[in-house]
């Protein structure tokens, strides 16, 4: 039961039949769940170009979004666009990491809170910042100096490494913090230092003082990749966790995405220190990031979310698919008694963890009494269906391997539909989406001019085969496995 956008009271239909209310939303075949918070989103991924498959490295030099000539109308349309996809994909909320484009005031922002703004969903909006190393895990200059002179001017003039100025970037939050955070009490502006190989010691503590001052919030990709964890160990002499919790950064309103590459002391360091790691399996495969260890984590009693990268599974951002393969991945072959991971922890860690990682910790995270109505509403005879099928199963188990987004027929965010039986409630799906196509077929993904084409798409085509160079070492380096599942030998006590 819910009043002015709060949860009053839960228990079973049968409770509350007979009682007076204002409005019934669902019936005896539906269920009703908390809505999923996506712990690690890139709201612009609608704007790239091409379905994206390359691990970070790769795509540090080959981001289109930096050199589009885009509108403020268009950036918008694009991201409602996906936004529209967010809600289908059962997602009330969103962490969204954004690193905007130097052309617009304030880098485009308020064309994407616009769109959060108009669709009704949660955000905790983070700007994002990174001062070093914007070609490779390298000084930028060491990098160029291994380059032919002719190509290392070129990439020294191009907008390669998109590394706008901090001192802007900060200046643009300041402002937005002040316009934004707060709005309708679903909005929050954070800050977002971009990845550890990339933002320096004084950038991460900048931005650590500057979500400290305003007490909002901080999210980071940490050890995505194998590259970043060796390079941390190589510069610093440390893990990158161990280097972010010396400088002071690590805390409850951090969220760390990805957290693949972590060692047992970096999983004690997130447990230590209350922060959140998000956990994008769906991305991480996609991009060849590796499997997080998602069991290690829970086991220890870390805070896991789950997260899509703007870039889920067939890029529908179905937060269904997104757990349910966070799941089957943790089901160890040489654990035949383990099985899987309970459908309840993946449930609850996904809940309490989002709600932290958002910025809504007492306001969100389950279905109880005083929380926000931030709930998705589904067909019951189509997750459980036919009669009698799934009787003796666990129901969450059933939840986690057989709903999707074709499920869910109603979403309130602060008990306030945003979308009912299947039809978005705030915005018009049809423009929205007419506007995206328009944008698309007409001014999206068009160049300047020769130069500006070359940019996007010659010289990082040409630049490629220095950075992969660059990285060969650390690929190739030995590293323990977190866990076995597969082998080249067989038995070593029977292979020869």
């Amino acid at each position: 039961m819910i009043e002015d956008g709060t949860v009053i009271d839960v228990g079973p239909r049968s409770r509350f039949e007979g009682g007076t209310f204002d409005e019934v939303i669902g019936g005896p075949d539906h269920f009703v769940m908390p809505g999923f918070i996506n712990c690690h989103f890139h709201s612009e991924c609608s704007i790239g170009q091409g379905v994206y498959e390359l691990i970070f490295e790769r795509a540090n030099i080959w981001v289109h979004s930096a050199f589009l000539t885009i509108s403020e109308e268009d950036l918008h349309a694009a991201i409602l666009n996906h936004l529209i996809l967010l809600v289908r994909g059962g997602q009330t909320a969103a962490i969204d990491m954004y690193y905007g484009n130097p052309n617009l005031p304030h880098f485009g922002a308020e064309a994407a809170l616009r769109a959060y703004e108009d669709i009704g969903l949660r955000v905790a909006f983070g700007m994002i910042t990174r001062d070093q190393n914007i070609y490779v895990h390298q000084d930028n200059e060491q990098f160029l100096g291994c380059l032919p002179p002719h190509l290392a001017a070129e990439v020294r003039q191009s907008p390669i490494g998109y590394a706008w100025p901090a001192d802007e970037v900060f200046a643009s939050y300041r402002t937005l913090v002040r316009k934004w955070d707060g709005r309708d009490d679903r909005i929050r502006v954070i800050l977002a230092p971009d990845w550890t190989p990339a933002c320096s010691d004084e950038l991460y503590r900048r931005n650590r003082a500057l979500v400290n001052e305003f007490e909002t919030g901080l999210t980071s990709h940490v050890l995505e990749t194998r590259s970043e964890m060796s390079f941390s160990f190589e510069h610093y002499g440390k893990s990158a966790m161990r280097r972010l919790h010396d400088l002071g950064v690590l805390g409850p309103d951090m969220c760390l995405a990805h957290f693949v590459w972590a060692t047992d002391d970096d999983i004690d360091l997130l447990v230590e220190t209350g922060s959140v790691a998000s956990n994008d399996p769906g991305s991480n495969l996609r991009l060849s990031a590796g499997i997080a260890r998602v069991r290690d984590i829970l086991d220890r009693g870390g805070y896991l979310g789950f997260g899509t990268d703007g870039i889920s599974f067939a890029d529908r951002e179905d937060f269904f698919d997104e757990l349910r393969l966070a799941g089957l991945l943790q089901r160890r072959p040489m654990e035949l008694a383990s099985g899987r991971i309970s459908s309840e922890t993946l449930l609850r860690s996904a809940a309490r963890s989002g709600a932290r990682g958002v910025r809504f910790e007492d306001r969100l995270g389950s279905l109880t009494y005083g929380k926000d109505a931030d709930l998705l509403v589904l067909r019951r005879d189509r997750v459980f269906g036919p009669p009698q099928r799934y009787a003796i199963s666990n129901p969450l188990d059933v939840i986690i391997d057989r709903a999707d987004s074709t499920d869910l027929e109603t979403m309130l965010v602060r008990g306030k539909p945003i979308m009912r039986d299947g039809r978005l409630t705030l915005v018009d799906e049809q423009k929205a989406r007419e506007a995206f196509a328009n944008a698309a077929a007409n001014r999206l993904w068009r160049f300047a001019g020769d130069q500006e084409r070359r940019w996007a798409l010659e010289l990082p085509q040409e630049l490629e085969p220095f950075v992969l160079g660059f990285y060969e070492h650390w690929t190739n380096e030995p590293a323990a496995p977190g866990y076995d599942y597969n082998t080249t030998t067989g038995p070593l006590h029977h292979a020869k």
